[in-house]
């Protein structure tokens, strides 16, 4: 009998290249697009996108894991800014205000995703189902 192992990894920010090196440092094998350990599972601490060269490859990676079953993942602020940016208000604006200063923040995810495209539609329909926090035997999770 062993006991599930879990590596906790956060504020990716669409870096896809530091995130693979550290799933390969920790052990995880990639077989057919995912990342698998045999005693461990990853817990995404959110923050997945904004800023970095590779936000599609992150949501791709983190979604398979979670998919498979090797990962589990809460929402991040940076998600939940997303879904705001993405939800309209009811009063012609949307949860999160359109402004110069939130545009910025956002910029690279809007751009990558292509706003308003099926993968960023997908993304936003994503972040929505993530938990804000997880309970474990032992732990909480929480971003």
């Amino acid at each position: 009998m062993h006991t599930q192992g879990y590596d906790l990894i956060g504020d990716i920010h669409g870096h896809a290249d530091p995130l693979r090196r550290l799933l390969k440092e920790l052990k995880y094998n990639e077989d057919a697009g995912v990342f698998r350990h045999k005693t461990r599972k990853v817990i995404f601490v959110g923050d997945f996108v904004d800023r970095g060269p590779d936000q599609r490859e992150v949501l791709r990676i983190a979604r398979a894991m979670c998919e498979a079953g090797s990962a589990s993942a809460v929402l991040g602020n940076h998600e939940f800014n997303a879904i705001g940016w993405a939800t309209p208000d009811g009063n012609g604006g949307f949860l999160r205000p359109h402004s110069e200063k939130n545009k910025h923040q956002h910029k690279e995810f809007l751009c990558q995703l292509v706003e308003g495209s099926p993968d960023y539609i997908a993304a936003i329909q994503w972040f929505k189902k993530l938990p804000v926090w997880l309970d474990f035997p032992g732990f909480r999770v929480v971003h």
